[in-house]
């Protein structure tokens, strides 16, 4: 039989441990992205534009993906959950209202949100011109699916394309967008 304080010891180093292993990793080279660059090879012009990649993957070493995103007035994403990915969202211009986890947050200029995973979220720029947000997220990769995305021709986005899409990315599609499709351009 093992005595409390043995069992204690061995789960606080238990839990210690991984963090020592973090500390041990190189940190990596400095990135940098100059203003409007993009730094992921996107073979869409346009996915390019509307989703530049700040800090790939690679550059992380996994760590996270990093996204400036331009977002057409009463635009957003279908209802949806991640379940890989935590997401960051912060707002460089526009005001967005989010709806995550039944919640929901309007977020001005200079305002945040953390969407941990497997939370069903959506959001939308509410304004009438183009708004922008910062997104990063937690594991890196996410610069894959929309890569993969942005080369489906507008007119060839089925719901059922749209589905495997994010399937093959551990997401959900789980209902509609904030705005109609007819409302968004």
């Amino acid at each position: 039989m093992i005595e409390r304080r043995t069992s204690l010891s061995m789960f606080g180093v238990a839990a210690v441990t991984p963090l020592l292993s973090l500390a041990d990793k190189p940190l990596g080279k400095v990135v940098t992205a100059k203003p409007g660059e993009n730094r992921f090879p996107f073979t869409s012009a346009e996915q390019a534009k509307r989703t530049a990649c700040k800090l790939t993957s690679n550059e992380s070493g996994g760590a996270c993906s990093i996204f400036e995103m331009s977002v057409f007035p009463h635009s957003g994403p279908s209802l949806h959950v991640h379940h890989r990915e935590d997401e960051w969202y912060y707002v460089l211009s526009g005001e967005f209202i989010f709806k995550v986890g039944g919640m929901d947050y309007t977020l001005p200029q200079g305002a945040s949100i953390w969407a941990p995973h497997d939370i069903p979220h959506v959001w939308a720029n509410t304004t009438t011109s183009e708004g922008k947000l910062i997104l990063t997220c937690l594991p890196g990769g996410f610069e894959k699916f929309f890569e993969e995305l942005g080369n489906v021709p507008a007119d060839q986005l089925s719901l059922d394309k749209m589905k495997g899409i994010m399937a093959k990315y551990g997401m959900e599609l789980l209902g509609p967008p904030l705005f109609s499709w007819a409302q968004q351009h």
